[in-house]
């Protein structure tokens, strides 16, 4: 148990905060995702209808080409930077930079509410792309959907019966990972959002900074050395 949470901890911590920043801003913005661009779609199309959850049209239409642009950005590092690891390195560190950007607007009340939130969003797309195109960051964290179908499915299993194999129990022991950290990532951004507001983001950004640290250049020479 604790070998897979060291294995899966930048997983785990990407996905608390995945749940963070979407709690925050989905609390403090009124109604969106910087993260679950489903979840815009969503209110979008409640909005076409004029239904009463469905504001923010401008704004939300706004997340789509801002997390695409923030995933581009990441496959461009990827292109460009060699080895793989610097280009992580680079992502990592940048999208820290955006939620600093968001908090540090907020602090010193110089951005609107919007500003911060899409600087959010430009992050999020940039970590969404960077832990497909990097196999060592862990399973994908965004994937809540299908982490929570899997543990319905390993649960069912166990109901009838089933043994499940040493490789099926490390997916389901993934699962349960990623879906509890973003849980305790939502209930930390809702908490953050009532006591500190937008300036609640320092924390993913520092976290951020600390993922990057294991994969700046000199951590790099030291594990080979």
């Amino acid at each position: 148990m604790l070998r897979t949470l060291r294995s899966k901890g930048n997983s785990l911590t990407l996905a608390f905060i995945s749940g963070f920043a979407d709690a925050l801003f989905f609390i403090h913005i009124g109604g969106l995702f910087v993260g679950l661009v489903t979840g815009n779609v969503i209110l979008l199309g409640l909005g076409l209808i004029g239904h009463e959850k469905g504001g923010l049209h401008g704004l939300q239409i706004m997340t789509f080409p801002l997390f695409m642009l923030g995933a581009g950005l990441a496959a461009i590092l990827v292109a460009w930077l060699k080895p793989l690891e610097r280009a992580t390195f680079w992502t990592i560190i940048i999208a820290a930079c955006a939620f600093a950007i968001a908090a540090s607007l907020a602090i010193t009340q110089t951005g609107p509410d919007a500003a911060c939130a899409l600087f959010a969003v430009v992050a999020m797309g940039m970590l969404t792309a960077i832990e497909r195109l990097d196999s060592r960051l862990g399973p994908p964290f965004s994937l809540m959907t299908g982490n929570i179908a899997g543990l319905a499915v390993a649960g069912a299993r166990r109901l009838i019966g089933y043994k499940e194999k040493p490789e099926e129990w490390g997916q389901s022991l993934t699962s349960i990972i990623l879906v509890v950290g973003f849980v305790v990532g939502c209930g930390a951004g809702a908490f953050a959002q009532k006591t500190v507001g937008v300036a609640g983001m320092l924390l993913p950004a520092i976290l951020l900074f600390l993922i990057g640290i294991s994969y700046s250049p000199q951590s790099e020479q030291r594990r080979s050395s």
